[in-house]
């Protein structure tokens, strides 16, 4: 065997590795949607029992915060920022685009999560938020998953194609 044939060799058996390693990131990404709807789940049940959890405002903190904004304000605000992260992640799924954006958004949901305790009208209101939670993160998890199983798909078409030039059977030594 001639060192240019050792060199191929060796370069096929790289490239095999890089992808069998870049299937492994894409399926553990593939999963990231999910993470976020638990870690947004947890914080929702956190946020439940905040009552139980929480020591009442003081009469010294809330003159210090002032006056919280009314709930029909926090409730607008919300239709608002529901139908925008709705629209944007619609937009990328139809676009096919790579960006995702999940985990940011249990930011802005715990925030108006705090708005409405402020404002002590979350009882209330914790079942709408947690609804636009819910919709708007499944929404980005399946954006997320489509985009890693096609890439998944390319990648494997493009194992498939290598190790038959390696002469490997499909599945062996994986």
């Amino acid at each position: 065997m001639t060192n240019q044939e050792t060199s191929r060799e060796l370069t096929q058996i790289d490239q095999r590795a890089a992808l069998l390693e870049s299937i492994r990131r894409l399926h553990a990404r593939s999963h990231r949607g999910m993470w976020t709807i638990a870690a947004f789940a947890f914080t929702s049940v956190l946020v439940m029992l905040g009552d139980r959890i929480l020591p009442p405002l003081t009469p010294e903190v809330k003159k210090m915060l002032g006056t919280p904004p009314t709930s029909n304000m926090i409730s607008a605000l919300l239709i608002v920022y529901a139908f925008s992260a709705i629209l944007l992640v619609l937009g990328r799924i139809t676009n096919a685009s790579p960006k995702t954006v999940s985990f940011s958004h249990i930011g802005y949901l715990v925030c108006f999560y705090a708005f409405y305790y402020l404002s002590g009208v979350l009882s209330e209101n914790f079942w709408a938020v947690l609804a636009t939670g819910m919709t708007i993160l499944c929404l980005e998890s399946y954006h997320i998953w489509t985009l890693s199983m096609a890439k998944i798909r390319e990648e494997e078409e493009t194992l498939a194609l290598l190790e038959r030039r390696m002469g490997l059977e499909r599945g062996h030594n994986r």
